[in-house]
């Protein structure tokens, strides 16, 4: 029986931090979108490269994202001083905390379907991080809910495929003419609209992220 491993690794982890800088360093000005995230990349590099914020809501931020309740005196420890840990401490501790069951088929009409498993598994992460769900069926298009929780959105199908890469193409136009200041509010997701290439729907992406595996 073809399951979906959740077991993560501190590779695993470390794709994830990947792929959320290569896809959100194009929205943010002062982000690093050529910066090469490695395991010896230390925490300054890694803040830098992405924008991110200090250590204290950086970890917050971390224990929201990968379901985990890790203290804020070991989050301290590992991310200061930031000059010296690294992100292979980060993702150690991440690894070591996170506890996700593997994703096997359901019986749909007799027949097993890991793909229907997999899309319930992701609106299961995507309700626990406030995303509203109740009208995601898998013909649902993505791009509304990226506009509306960007974020929660990355987070969630990075965790669920591991870090792979789901969106070959991934771009932002401008919905209108942006004045200086509102470039520099890149909290203000109205200000795009997002183009997601061939993955149009929840079943797209469902698909996507069983093909990665």
């Amino acid at each position: 029986m073809e399951t979906l491993s959740q077991q993560l690794t501190p590779t695993d982890i470390l794709n994830i931090l990947i792929e959320q800088h290569r896809i959100s360093s194009k929205l943010d000005f002062e982000a690093d979108p050529d910066a090469i995230l490695t395991f010896y990349s230390t925490i300054n590099y890694w803040r830098n490269a992405g924008d991110l914020l200090p250590w204290k809501p950086l970890s917050e931020f971390l224990n929201e994202c990968f379901g985990i309740s890790i203290t804020e005196t070991k989050w301290k420890q590992t991310l200061t001083p930031s000059r010296k840990r690294t992100l292979r401490e980060v993702c150690k501790l991440i690894a070591e905390n996170c506890d996700y069951q593997d994703i096997k088929p359901i019986r749909i009409l007799g027949n097993e379907c890991l793909s229907a498993s997999v899309f319930l598994t992701l609106k299961k992460y995507l309700k626990r991080r406030n995303v509203d769900v109740s009208n995601i069926k898998p013909s649902s298009l993505i791009a509304p809910y990226l506009e509306k929780y960007y974020s929660e959105m990355l987070e969630q199908i990075g965790i669920i495929s591991k870090g792979s890469k789901i969106f070959e193409e991934f771009d932002y136009n401008p919905t209108r003419n942006l004045k200086p200041l509102e470039k520099l509010n890149i909290f203000d997701k109205s200000r795009y609209s997002f183009q997601t290439g061939e993955i149009l729907t929840f079943r797209d992406l469902t698909m996507k992220i069983i093909e990665t595996k």
